[in-house]
């Protein structure tokens, strides 16, 4: 027997084990020959490797070589980019390998300078941080966009145990451009699902009530920010970013066993969500952080904290409270950059860890240029092990293809 990695599976070849999925469904049982669709399978679900009938020299043929001198330049543009990890944490290193190996591969559009708005420095002097920020923002007569009625209407029938999946299902249909894109969501590869899905009460009782309607709420949110001024956010790179860290929270949390992966979703994909709201009312306090963060070659998120005494995670926590969403969201979303400090610190944790994947991969960008430090104490809290990176990142790429789609949604 021999464990051979999924992208060096050759058809024909036979199971020595049951191959399962992260949540334990079977997808395909020992003793059965592997077929090109079950290559495609295992893709689709991040399997990594699988243990095949064969003595070892049969079952690992060498991968393709990748040129010396590229993968050397990589890795010096990538160590630029962690300049603000601690290195010699194994996870960060796990991440690092994980992050060179997939811009190595091509696996995802790597983000450079050229793709962000570059910010002017700031004048090399010394100023105090804005401490009446926050007051100042929630004193200003904000007109927030307001969240789709649909959303509210689904959140009663959540609130409500006694409703049932066809009530949530007239709920979504009166949406068609929601019930077309959930349905899509349903019938790709973020699911998998064995047959198609061509009504939505059958996918809210496939998926679930919560599950369902969590994934409507961050496409509804996600698609009242689209007009942010592109020397301050490149919208498209934004959204990239956050579609990104949903889907690896939502693996993440199905890598715990977590029932509620699709709100872990949700969170990801709202996690920068006060930053769009900056963008958009204080564009020059914004513009004063990129270059603060610029000139001190800093994060963009401590340039928030030094020059505006709050960041982005208290506007995101402060908008969400407002639209009354679950407080659960609220603070798991908010809470990304300090998840200790939540009320469910692994569920944060989870938020945070994301993050940082997403950054390292350079999978869009919410305007940081470097990866955010690891909080230690949060990746204890979140109970994950650094081997189940191979995994997501293999199965971000799947699905993040697949879902690409909703990057150019309208509102509901």
């Amino acid at each position: 027997m021999g464990s051979v990695r999924i992208k060096e599976l050759k058809a024909g070849m036979v199971l020595a084990d049951d191959v399962t999925d992260i949540k334990g469904r079977l997808l395909l049982p020992k003793g059965r020959p592997i077929g090109p669709d079950h290559i495609r399978i295992f893709k689709i679900w991040g399997v990594a490797r699988v243990n095949v009938m064969g003595g070892p020299k049969e079952c690992e043929p060498a991968g393709q070589p990748i040129d010396p001198a590229r993968l050397e330049a990589i890795r010096r543009a990538l160590e630029n980019r962690f300049r603000l990890t601690d290195r010699n944490h194994p996870v960060v290193q796990e991440i690092f390998a994980q992050a060179l190996q997939a811009r190595a591969s091509d696996l995802f559009p790597a983000v450079n300078a050229a793709g962000l708005p570059e910010p002017a420095p700031e004048a090399d002097g010394v100023s105090q941080p804005r401490e009446d920020f926050f007051q100042k923002f929630i004193e200003k007569e904000i007109l927030l966009p307001e969240i789709p009625t649909i959303v509210m209407e689904m959140n009663e029938v959540i609130a409500n145990p006694l409703s049932t999946a066809d009530q949530m299902a007239q709920v979504v249909n009166k949406s068609p451009s929601l019930t077309a894109q959930l349905l899509r969501i349903v019938n790709s590869a973020f699911y998998g699902l064995p047959t198609r899905v061509d009504r939505v009460s059958l996918a809210v009782t496939l998926i679930g009530t919560r599950e369902l309607s969590a994934l409507a709420l961050g496409i509804s949110i996600m698609s009242l920010f689209k007009i942010i001024p592109s020397r301050l956010l490149n919208m498209q790179l934004f959204l990239q970013h956050s579609l990104a860290c949903g889907i690896v929270c939502r693996l993440l949390a199905a890598h715990k066993a977590m029932r509620h992966t699709e709100q872990m979703f949700t969170a990801g994909l709202l996690h920068d969500i006060g930053r769009l709201v900056i963008c958009i009312h204080f564009p020059e306090e914004i513009l004063e952080c990129m270059g603060h963060a610029a000139l001190k070659g800093t994060s963009l998120f401590a340039a928030e904290m030094e020059k505006l005494g709050c960041h982005h995670g208290h506007i995101g926590k402060y908008l969400l409270h407002q639209w009354r969403l679950p407080l659960s969201l609220e603070n798991n979303a908010s809470c990304h950059h300090e998840p200790t400090e939540a009320p469910d610190p692994a569920a944060a944790a989870l938020v945070h860890v994301a993050d940082l994947l997403v950054n390292a991969l350079g999978i869009g960008s919410s305007g940081e240029r470097c990866v955010p430090p690891l909080d230690p104490r949060a990746w204890e809290d979140s109970g994950l092990s650094s081997e189940c990176f191979e995994t997501v990142v293999q199965q971000t790429a799947h699905q993040f293809k697949t879902l690409e789609f909703l990057l150019q949604t309208k509102a509901p």
